[in-house]
């Protein structure tokens, strides 16, 4: 049952995904309204889905790297909503619902319904994987919305410079907001990145011992966390705003899709995740 919701969450999620090729083709919101209905019911279907999963095995469906997209995937949906309900950023839209697509389908890849928990999580101290999991994809999410809003604003920035703006672009949130949001969920995912990592840390500690200090994901991700660190520092300190910040939010985000997807293929400790 929880993969065909999930089936049917991808279907609706497409719709998503068409509006936001469409829109950047045109350069202007194509049938934004029918989209966003979309991926709001794809998102019960998703949630609907975890739960399913989750009663199945009697755990939290995060153990798999699958499972990881799909909640990926409806957290992002939530943090679209509530940025919109907010600010009424539309144009987030073009970023966020590719993004829901991709890890939706990526999570339908997952044939096997009744995959079981991997014997490293049922040993002592590995109740830290159900807090590093959840914090580190929250933290993610968040940052994906920091990196969306860094994108935004140096968009706007460009056009506003322009003598011929275009229609789409003029459509695009000023940069007071885009700044504001960038500012928000960094401050939302800094700190949930460091929990996750330190819950990772211990789990990881009591588990394999110092082994896990040479693992390849977990050096990308404390990396990926000094450039945060870095931009967290220099925002709050020295009043980083704007197109220099956007820079380095885009370029920490950069570091967690290393991190979240391409560190995984050069990693030892985490193929049990695979």
């Amino acid at each position: 049952m929880y993969v065909l919701l999930l089936r049917l969450a991808l279907g609706l999620y497409g719709v998503g995904f068409v509006h936001s090729v469409l829109t950047v083709l045109k350069r202007k919101q194509a049938f934004f309204g029918p989209a966003a209905i979309a991926v709001g019911v794809g998102f019960a279907c998703q949630a609907a889905s975890i739960v399913i999963r989750g009663v199945e095995r009697g755990s939290i469906p995060l153990t798999q790297t699958y499972e990881s997209f799909s909640f990926f995937a409806a957290v992002a949906v939530l943090a679209f909503f509530l940025v919109y309900f907010k600010y009424r950023m539309a144009s987030l839209g073009v970023f966020a619902f590719p993004v829901i697509f991709i890890m939706t389908f990526m999570a339908n890849l997952d044939r096997d319904s009744a995959g079981s928990i991997p014997a490293v999580l049922r040993l002592p101290g590995s109740e830290w994987i159900y807090i590093h999991t959840p914090s580190v994809i929250l933290a993610y999410v968040a940052l994906f919305i920091a990196f969306s809003a860094a994108v935004l604003y140096l968009l706007q920035e460009r056009e506003l410079k322009s003598k011929h703006p275009r229609m789409f672009y003029n459509r695009l949130p000023s940069l007071e907001i885009c700044d504001d949001l960038a500012y928000r969920a960094l401050a939302i995912g800094f700190p949930l990145m460091t929990l996750g990592i330190l819950a990772g840390a211990l789990w990881a500690q009591t588990v394999w011992g110092t082994v896990w200090t040479s693992d390849h994901k977990i050096l990308f991700s404390i990396f990926t966390w000094l450039i945060y660190l870095f931009l967290i520092h220099y925002r709050f300190i020295a009043g980083w705003r704007g197109r220099k910040a956007a820079y380095l939010s885009i370029a920490g985000f950069v570091g967690v899709l290393v991190t979240f997807l391409g560190a995984s293929y050069f990693t030892d400790l985490h193929t049990f995740n695979q």
